[in-house]
């Protein structure tokens, strides 16, 4: 109504100026575009236009209205082994389509839709138990612990295609239980009700009512009679014996209780209290930087650590098994300090330092040293490494619209350690925006990204390069004619690829948009081994010999 009026309006606008002029109004309704035989011109949308022809001092005007194609594409994982779309069931997971023609002449135009449907093909079910003895399921009796499977095909009627059942049955097989014990007692002992008073091996039954199976005890018992025991022993100036410090030669006794057995014992013991003796140690050492020296005794042996020069006194007194004297150590201590260089260095994530062959991931707490020369003194050059560990950035996704159609806007941005700056390369352009735009993608486009944290301070500048594809999406009608098969779908690691043309490209990108594997040369039928690819849901394209693009889905699981 609005555009006729519109025409009305244009014709009385022109008609002071036509006044002798035929007028000729012409109203049509086209699909997409529609060109017009008067002035030969084509139009894609709504229009009102006007054209006269002097020759015969006619003016036509054509309202014009362009309608467009309804598209819908939708993913449905159906949880069953059939599934309804649009008045079809369909029992095969694929890609199917249906399109609604418009009215002949109605200048509308075909609604078409297109669904990937995933359909079940296998349904299992898991019943655990837990028995004594024996358990009786689907008709059998299993006397042994294990995973049971019985399998049923239910088909879908009127078809030899359907899903296959299965119940799964773990089971827990329990027989008797064997519980044994050792125990040492002094006297009487009391087990499960029973007092026994000699050494000997015992049992004892007892049901479990909840699984119905019996446990049986045994106990294997040491009646112990401990007795009186006396101890020899010396000492150089005192013995710590059960607790007690004695200074004094004698013969010392206590009532102890064995934990173990819980008998109680009268125990002595028979000790010798000595007196010590001193020599005496006077000697030089010479070393370079640190020098450790040990003090060797009666006792044992200890290290002393000289950092510098000094001279030491020290007594020490030796009280092993009473061969006791006192030690007077005189030492004069002469250290030579090493020669020193130091080498300054940053870097980002690892440093590895060819002096000592050695990888560092992080800033030392304390400079790392390496000698690697002698002085007069025999004494190491050292060469001391200050070295500061900068932290790379890392680019820990690439986000954004990357999988379209062609014709429309790539919008990509980093998910990256935060205070990074980023540098877009893709074919030969570059960008440092923080997101980036690629207008009208007419191909696939491989973008890669480099984030950059500097540290001032340090003089360094650290890096995480990434990489995405960008997927266009082309040639879909001649992928429904291509008559592709993929199969199984989903997979877990073997993928067939079947053609009635040959293929002659094959790439595979992952959720992100990331190119994860290219394979040349397939022909009309091959097998993809994609067993070193994660779980998850894919993207496929293949490029006929003829030049056409085909894009499907499959999904991998482990």
């Amino acid at each position: 109504m609005r555009k006729a009026l519109l025409s009305l309006l244009l014709v009385a606008a022109f008609m002071p100026l036509m006044a002798q002029r035929t007028i000729v109004p012409v109203s049509v309704s086209a699909c997409e575009s529609y060109t017009w035989a008067i002035n030969g011109q084509t139009y894609v949308n709504d229009t009102v236009v006007t054209y006269t022809n002097v020759t015969n001092d006619t003016t036509f005007v054509l309202s014009l209205s362009v309608n467009h194609a309804y598209v819908s594409n939708e993913t449905i994982n159906a949880d069953r082994c059939t599934y309804n779309w649009r008045g079809n069931t369909y029992s095969l997971s694929g890609v199917y389509s249906d399109t609604v023609a418009a009215p002949a002449g109605s200048g509308l135009c075909d609604s078409i839709f297109s669904a990937y449907i995933h359909v079940a093909s296998v349904e299992t079910e898991v019943f655990n138990a837990h028995a004594c003895g024996s358990y009786t399921w689907n008709d059998s009796t299993y006397t042994t612990s294990g995973t049971y499977t019985v399998t049923t095909f239910i088909p879908v009627e009127g078809s030899t295609i359907g899903c296959t059942h299965n119940e799964q049955l773990v089971l827990n097989i329990t027989t008797t239980i064997n519980d044994n014990q050792s125990v040492a007692h002094c006297g009487d002992y009391a087990w499960y009700g029973e007092t026994y008073t000699t050494t000997g091996v015992y049992t004892h039954t007892t049901s479990d009512s909840l699984i119905g199976c019996d446990t049986l005890h045994t106990l294997n018992l040491t009646i112990v009679v401990d007795t009186a025991n006396r101890e020899s022993d010396s000492a150089c100036y005192q013995k710590t014996w059960r607790g007690t410090n004695y200074t004094a030669t004698g013969i010392y006794s206590i009532l102890d209780t064995n934990s173990n057995t819980h008998c109680v014992t009268y125990r002595s013991i028979d000790l010798k209290i000595k007196t010590p003796r001193t020599p005496e140690l006077d000697t030089a050492i010479t070393g370079c930087n640190t020098i450790n020296f040990i003090i060797s005794s009666l006792a044992g042996s200890t290290t002393k650590k000289f950092s510098e020069s000094v001279i030491f006194d020290t007594t020490l007194t030796d009280r092993r098994w009473a061969k006791c004297y006192d030690s007077t150590i005189h030492l004069n201590v002469t250290v030579h300090k090493s020669g020193y260089d130091t080498t300054y260095a940053n870097a980002c994530d690892s440093f590895y330092w060819n002096l000592n062959k050695r990888t560092y991931y992080r800033t030392p707490e304390t400079n790392p040293t390496y000698a690697f020369a002698k002085d007069t003194f025999g004494c190491d050059s050292m060469m001391a490494l200050i070295l500061t560990v900068n932290k790379a950035p890392v680019i820990s996704a690439i986000n954004g619209e990357w999988h379209l159609n062609a014709g429309d806007t790539a919008v990509l941005y980093p998910t990256c350690t935060d205070g990074a700056t980023y540098r877009w390369t893709y074919g030969n352009q570059t960008s440092t925006a923080d997101t980036l735009r690629i207008y009208n993608v007419s191909g696939n486009i491989d973008v890669a990204l480099e984030a950059t944290i500097n540290y001032p301070a340090n003089n360094v500048a650290c890096h995480d390069t990434s990489w995405i594809t960008i997927v266009t999406f082309v040639g879909i009608n001649g992928a429904q004619n291509a008559n592709i098969s993929l199969y199984p779908n989903p997979t877990v690691g073997m993928l067939n690829v079947e053609c009635a043309e040959a293929v002659s490209q094959a790439v595979i990108f992952n959720a992100l948009g990331q190119q994860v594997m290219v394979n040349n040369n397939l022909g009309t039928k091959s097998t993809l081994n994609l067993t070193n690819l994660s779980k998850g849901t894919y993207t496929i394209r293949l490029t006929l010999e003829n030049g056409e693009n085909i894009i499907r889905k499959f999904v991998i699981t482990k």
